[in-house]
């Protein structure tokens, strides 16, 4: 019971500014008067041609740049990535070099930490370093330098040499300059020496915008290493990916990366390995090329760990933020951009820490905390102004204005943008600047004549040609700028545009467990679009417009959508209401208000509710209510007498009583049980379950595939699975499953089931029997739902002899099994999920199996109790054994402990399970 919890770190950006989440915000007031929202993206490299420091060194100087966080424009965040100085397996090549320098002088004496030895004290120094503890070692090293200035000429140069290669990872790019151009220090001409200052100054001229300076020391750099055949040649091919990547040029950036890649693996260096990997999962990642991104990065994650590089395991961590921040899974997003920012922070990487404050900020902007989003754009800025990163300062300024912009200051948000641009400007970005550019034109818009708005618009979508997350997020703005204009046409046809620009993103994503969150990217595309329709009188085709959102991985994985949808498609919603003889109610929740379109055999209508907060925050209370085991009918809650007031009452006189209601949810309804809702009747309050036989399902469309026909009096066959062996003192025996093994096994003749139980009930168990053989399957376990990771919930079951450590059937696992069942009971706690994606629902156990392809799935949206779920899942099988369908039977068993006199009448017993539809 309870939630497993998986934190996915290891991705990231590299050091330096990746591509930091901007969040385009924004929001006016159309004719229509409801707030449209411009939600920040990713920055792209698309728009960012000049993105300086990318993915820079492993000076975390700058990070990768991503999109950012909101409003559409797909910001940028620059980064710079890592030039990760790779360790062998704890140094970096660079440091071996200067290390070898005293080798050859005969001073290589590593046993003891005397100051008066340089190669020890080197060593030390050395050590501190490459464990992440920066600011320490640096201080020693300039130290050491100082105190053999006087004593050892070559010993202080080597110092100095560790000292910038310090500064350098902790984003100090004029200190390392200021260092390593000191004119009273001679450097040799020729060796690892010499190419380590060219690469070290070369790489700080690029962080500084400063090209041909840069150019030049990494010429120089490759040109001293070929002549020597120099083992830092794979640290060469990094620097020159570097400025390839910073250029946008990322074909050539990811041939260099691999070049360093077999050159680090010839040579055994392991941090450049983990490095290089880094940087090309960086470039996968803005070549959009997600699958490979999320790969590459992972191994970066897992190599960097088990060589104890904590800097590229930080700028893995964020790099892997931004992958999903992409995909559309902010809370992932956030969690890795925490990890990554406080693995900074205890590094002493100030640039990795903006960067990683930055995108935290995005979001959470995405996730609605605007309070805690500006909080981390603040404490980035300060951080960026100390350190003069001029091109963190020019986006992390744009984010602000953005935010500013959807709180509706817009004089802040002005004054915001300018600063933004004059730093970009500054910093030679040309990216920053048009992302900046893009606030300005939306602030142009909600001017009172707003002439220069569609030039601005037109100026910056022309600039992201090759970048769909831009692209969509400009097109998006173009189509609210013909609608204040009251352009219909036009605005018609830049909806459509930037839809057609996300779904064509949306295919190129193949892994299904990454396409999941992959519409949150999209979600304001098709509301948007949506609400331009019903503001049209065009409600049937906004319906049309939302349900083509829905359930999309689901509805791809079971085989019946393989192509991206039209609205040319034909959906008939009153047709499937007749065959499903039901109404149907299809939600979508709203910043500014709501929508409910309730569907009969005959006729379809539409209702205004009110936003999603005011709805959610009440959905919250209620279950607040239930979870504290209130008799919410005799204290008349006002919380569930709200609800139904509220989302269900407008369209009452469209559903008779003893009508059988199909909910189609969103955003928080999903975690409400609609059955509960307090419904008023002639003297007495009554919960809806009374007057209705409920099931939630996931689209109009995949209803159309629910298999009506009627049920059989014939016993069919049983696979049932539990009563588990205990898998240690995680996880308690359930001393009810006993009991409830043998109530359901009496349901059906020994020759028709199949029963695993103690020992049997292992996870491997469940695929070899051959599940889709069965009519009926049934857990009865303890259950685990992850919130960070949906396809990680798993049934606790026994662990075999042969490996304890393996007692999960996890919801990924059970997605690979395709099943034939009617119906699919878990009958343990939280089966129905945590987890709501956009435009996909809840998802964990229960969606698996109907993933797999379950035409009914019960699943509890809460902690299950041992003692009461017997009853219930005795009396449901009643039901289906005297030919009951499973909602009726479902129904018909909590009616039954909703009337008793003990405290099952309670809804916290009787509705935590609810049914899902499949297909």
């Amino acid at each position: 019971m309870g939630e497993r919890q998986i934190w996915l770190d290891g991705f990231g950006s590299k050091a330096g500014r990746r591509s930091m989440c901007s969040v385009f915000l924004g929001g006016w007031r159309g004719s229509g008067g409801s707030r449209q929202i411009f939600r920040p993206r990713f920055g792209d490299s698309g728009v960012r041609k000049d993105l300086p420091w990318r993915i820079f060194y492993q000076s975390r100087d700058g990070f990768v740049i991503d999109d950012s966080g909101r409003a559409r424009l797909q910001c940028r965040r620059k980064p710079e990535h890592i030039f990760v100085d790779h360790w062998w397996p704890y140094c970096s090549a660079i440091v071996l070099a200067t290390a070898s320098l005293f080798a050859i002088s005969g001073l290589g004496c590593r046993s003891s930490v005397g100051i008066e030895d340089p190669a020890a004290t080197f060593e030390h120094i050395r050590s501190d370093f490459l464990h992440g503890s920066l600011d320490v070692a640096q201080a020693e090293a300039e130290e050491a330098r100082e105190r053999f200035a006087s004593r050892d000429a070559n010993w202080s140069m080597k110092f100095r040499l560790l000292e910038g290669e310090i500064l350098t990872y902790q984003g100090r790019r004029t200190d390392v300059l200021h260092l390593l151009d000191d004119k009273t220090v001679s450097y040799p001409d020729t060796g690892d020496a010499a190419i380590q200052r060219d690469l070290l100054c070369g790489l700080a001229h690029a962080g500084l915008g400063q090209s041909q300076q840069s150019d030049q020391e990494l010429r120089q750099a490759r040109v001293l290493c070929d002549l020597s055949n120099s083992h830092l040649d794979g640290e060469v091919f990094n620097a020159e990916a570097r400025i390839q990547l910073n250029r946008n040029n990322l074909t050539a950036a990811s041939d260099l990366y691999r070049k360093s890649l077999q050159a680090a693996r010839g040579h055994a260096d392991a941090f450049l390995e983990a490095s290089d990997l880094l940087n090309l999962g960086y470039v996968a990642l803005q070549m959009e090329h997600y699958d490979e991104a999320v790969a590459l990065l992972q191994e970066a994650t897992k190599f960097a760990r088990s060589v104890q590089a904590r800097q590229v395991t930080e700028a893995a961590m964020g790099d892997m933020g931004d992958a999903f921040y992409r995909l559309g899974d902010y809370e992932k997003a956030l969690s890795n951009f925490q990890a990554a920012e406080k693995e900074a922070r205890e590094i002493g990487t100030t640039s990795a820490q903006v960067v990683w404050l930055w995108e935290a900020g995005s979001s959470y902007y995405k996730l609605g905390d605007l309070k805690e989003a500006k909080t981390c754009y603040e404490r980035a800025l300060k951080s960026a102004t100390a350190i003069n990163a001029t091109d963190q300062i020019s986006d992390i300024e744009t984010q602000l204005a953005l935010l500013y912009f959807q709180e509706g200051q817009f004089d802040s948000a002005k004054i915001q943008s300018d600063e933004a641009v004059r730093a970009a400007n500054l910093s030679g970005d040309k990216g920053a600047e048009i992302d900046a550019k893009f606030v300005q034109a939306l602030l142009a818009i909600h001017q009172p004549n707003g002439q220069d708005a569609e030039r601005m618009l037109m100026e910056v979508y022309e600039s992201a040609e090759g970048a769909p997350y831009v692209r969509w997020q400009i097109e998006d703005g173009l189509a609210k700028y013909f609608t204040v204009r009251q352009n219909q046409k036009q605005a018609e046809i830049w909806y459509r545009r930037s839809i057609q620009t996300f779904e064509d993103k949306r295919n190129e994503v193949t892994d299904e467990e990454l396409k999941l969150p992959f519409f949150a990217n999209g979600n304001d595309l098709y509301r948007d679009y949506a609400s331009f329709l019903i503001a049209s009188h065009r409600e049937d085709e906004a319906l049309k417009l939302l349900d083509l959102g829905r359930a999309r991985t689901l509805a791809e994985g079971l085989g019946t959508r393989k192509n991206s949808p039209t609205l040319r498609e034909v959906l008939n919603p009153h047709a499937i209401a007749r065959k499903l003889n039901a109404v149907i109610l299809f939600y979508s929740l709203g910043p500014e208000n709501s929508y409910l379109w309730a569907v009969t055999t005959t006729r379809t209508r539409f209702f205004l509710l009110p936003k999603e907060q005011e709805i959610e925050s009440h959905v919250q209370s209620y279950q607040k209510a239930i979870l504290r085991s209130n008799d919410a009918l005799r204290e008349a809650n006002v919380d569930g007498r709200y609800l139904y007031d509220t989302i269900v009452a407008p369209a009452a006189s469209m559903i008779p009583d003893g009508a059988k209601v199909f909910i189609i949810p969103d955003g928080g309804l999903n975690g409400l049980n609609f059955e509960t809702l307090l419904k008023p009747g002639v003297g007495k309050l009554h919960y809806w379950i009374e007057d209705v036989t409920l099931t939630n399902a996931n689209s109009i469309r995949l209803l159309s595939k629910v298999d009506s026909v009627s049920s059989s009096n014939e016993a069919d066959n049983l696979l049932l699975i539990g009563n588990p062996v205990s898998s240690g003192t995680e996880y308690e025996s359930l001393r009810n499953a006993p009991a409830e093994v043998d109530e359901i096994k009496r349901h059906f003749t020994v020759d028709r089931e199949t029963v695993l139980t103690q020992a049997e009930a292992v996870p491997s168990a469940y695929g070899t029997i051959g599940p889709e053989r069965f009519e009926y399957i049934h857990f009865v376990a303890h259950g685990t739902a992850s919130r960070l990771s949906p396809l990680d919930s798993a049934v606790v079951l026994s662990a075999s002899t042969a490996h304890p450590e393996d007692y999960k059937l996890y919801a990924r696992e059970i997605v690979h099994h395709p099943l034939h069942a009617r119906l699919v009971t878990i009958s343990s706690c939280y089966g129905s999920g945590l987890r709501t994606y956009a435009g996909e629902e809840l998802v964990g156990l229960s969606w698996a199996f109907l993933r797999a392809g379950a035409h009914n799935v019960i699943g509890a949206l809460w902690e299950v109790n041992d003692a009461s779920t017997p009853q219930l899942m005795d009396r449901l099988y009643d039901g289906l054994e005297s030919g009951s369908k499973p909602d009726e039977a479902l129904r018909t068993a909590k009616l039954a402990m909703m009337h008793s006199e003990g405290v099952t009448r309670k809804p916290m017993y009787w509705a935590a399970f609810q049914l899902y539809a499949g297909s």
